[in-house]
């Protein structure tokens, strides 16, 4: 059992952060970063190709930091960039780095990125893909091909609760539960109250609050947020600072975390 895995089953408000890899080659910024965290955190979340924006590929800095920060990984894949070929590849893949957890996402539409000229993939949605990962597990792939070895990973996904229809998208997540969700991170909440509703619909599976600091200077309000979110009892939260995640400690001590 991978050191998150435990951590949901044992601990009653669990801490995640995520990082982005590098636009570049060199790790060794995420690496010091990472074991900066591995002490505070429950687990790290890998972003892959974050808004869209093209980055290096989250499987090969899942391997630098499973090797040298210490910390857990959960790598996110998103169906926008690859099919199922390609998904098949990277999971077996992180498999082999080590990787026991991922986050399954459809991603950010292209036209919002750095790159709007690109095509976007979407050969599998996020409940298949969810599907896929889980079939590698039982040792076969969606083609019905034998899988030596096969990976057993915790899976995870995402769930917006501003999106609309509301209806619509939670009947989605249902979907993701059955396909084998173990937790659902939210995208970032703009407040608590949309969470309490939200965990009545995920059942056994943990529900993690998102928090993102879009400004630095907007610190005290998330703080207070997160504490709020404690207070509700919430299974745990997600924080993200996408424009500086270099002062992820420092949010993390504004939160009491």
């Amino acid at each position: 059992m991978n050191r998150f895995s435990q951590a949901l089953k044992e601990k009653d408000f669990v801490v995640t952060v995520e990082l982005e890899p590098p636009k570049g080659t060199d790790l060794e910024p995420l690496v010091k970063l990472a074991s900066d965290l591995a002490k505070r955190v429950d687990a790290v979340v890998l972003a892959d190709n974050p808004r869209a924006e093209a980055r290096l590929d989250p499987v090969m800095a899942a391997h630098k930091l499973l090797r040298h920060a210490e910390v857990d990984v959960i790598l996110t894949l998103t169906c926008r960039d690859r099919n199922r070929l390609a998904l098949t590849g990277q999971m077996l893949a992180a498999a082999a780095a080590g990787v026991e957890s991922l986050l399954l996402v459809s991603g950010d539409f292209v036209n919002l990125g750095d790159h709007p000229q690109a095509k976007p993939v979407y050969d599998l949605d996020s409940v298949q893909a969810l599907q896929l990962a889980a079939k590698l597990s039982q040792g076969q792939d969606l083609a019905g091909g034998e899988i030596s070895d096969p990976p057993a990973f915790l899976l995870g996904a995402a769930f917006s609760t501003q999106a609309e229809p509301r209806g619509a998208h939670l009947m989605k997540l249902k979907k993701k539960l059955r396909a084998g969700a173990g937790f659902i991170i939210t995208l970032p909440l703009p407040e608590a109250a949309p969470y309490a509703p939200l965990r009545a619909e995920t059942g056994e599976a943990k529900l993690i609050a998102g928090v993102t600091l879009a400004d630095p200077a907007e610190r005290e309000r998330a703080a207070a947020l997160v504490k709020e979110l404690q207070a509700a009892k919430a299974d745990g939260v997600h924080l993200a600072l996408p424009a500086a995640q270099a002062e992820l400690p420092a949010f993390l001590n504004a939160c009491g975390l």
